[in-house]
């Protein structure tokens, strides 16, 4: 059995085959000469596909397929979620959950003097997220910090104003979230006492499938009470 922690890009395109049948092995050389995609290389020189490179692959390919979006868009696209940011359409598409959190984690975190210029967004605006519970900023010998776990809270609320929506409004998101994770807690940690790293595996595991079971009932309760807020104008 296999212990590679990467795939070929043979098995990438066996691997997205069933959803895409028109995908190639040259198809995925093309992207990585756009620039779209940049897999390692073994010491021999062949192409190592992690988890996160494949699920890159898959958002290109359903931009195209789904949205007819051409590559200089989806480049564009693609810088957004680098930066922490997911676009509309690849909110819709279903293939960013599991990378996402990766890529954030793995970056160093963004010096609050330089977060105009890293994310467009005024660093007193951060610091008022933080003030109201939104974000949470670190500090380091250097100063205050933006974690990039938190780039795409920053984000959303800067997008949010648009609406009238400013970051007191949003400090019961942070009240809501709290108490979630209370509830979580007492569902979980009377199973998950020693901590091995099989007992840690499970309980991300548990955690993740709370997650997205809670996301969906509220989802549901959100369009209920619209509809409720707005049937007059139904």
């Amino acid at each position: 059995m296999s212990t590679r922690d990467y795939l070929t890009i043979g098995e990438v395109v066996q691997r997205l085959k069933n959803t895409h049948p028109d995908l190639s092995i040259s198809k995925v050389r093309f992207l990585e000469d756009e620039g779209l995609i940049s897999p390692e290389r073994t010491q021999g020189g062949y192409r190592k596909f992690s988890q996160s490179d494949v699920a890159r692959v898959e958002m290109i390919l359903k931009l195209q397929k789904d949205h007819f979006l051409p590559l200089a868009v989806i480049r564009e696209r693609l810088a957004e979620y680098d930066r922490g940011r997911i676009p509309a359409e690849l909110e819709r598409t279903g293939v960013v959950e599991e990378p996402l959190p990766t890529v954030i984690a793995d970056d160093a975190p963004i010096p609050l003097d330089e977060v105009q210029n890293a994310l467009g967004i005024p660093a007193s605006f951060v610091k008022e997220l933080a003030e109201f519970g939104v974000v949470q900023l670190g500090s380091d010998e250097t100063g205050p910090f933006v974690d990039r776990a938190d780039v795409s809270a920053v984000h959303a609320a800067w997008d949010l104003r648009r609406f009238g929506v400013e970051p007191r409004h949003l400090r019961m998101y942070g009240t809501f979230a709290e108490r979630e994770a209370a509830l979580f807690a007492q569902i979980v940690l009377p199973a998950f006492r020693h901590k091995t790293p099989e007992s840690r595996k499970r309980l991300a595991e548990t955690l993740a499938e709370l997650g997205s079971l809670t996301d969906q009932l509220k989802g549901r309760l959100l369009r209920r009470a619209l509809a409720k807020a707005f049937e007059d104008l139904a």
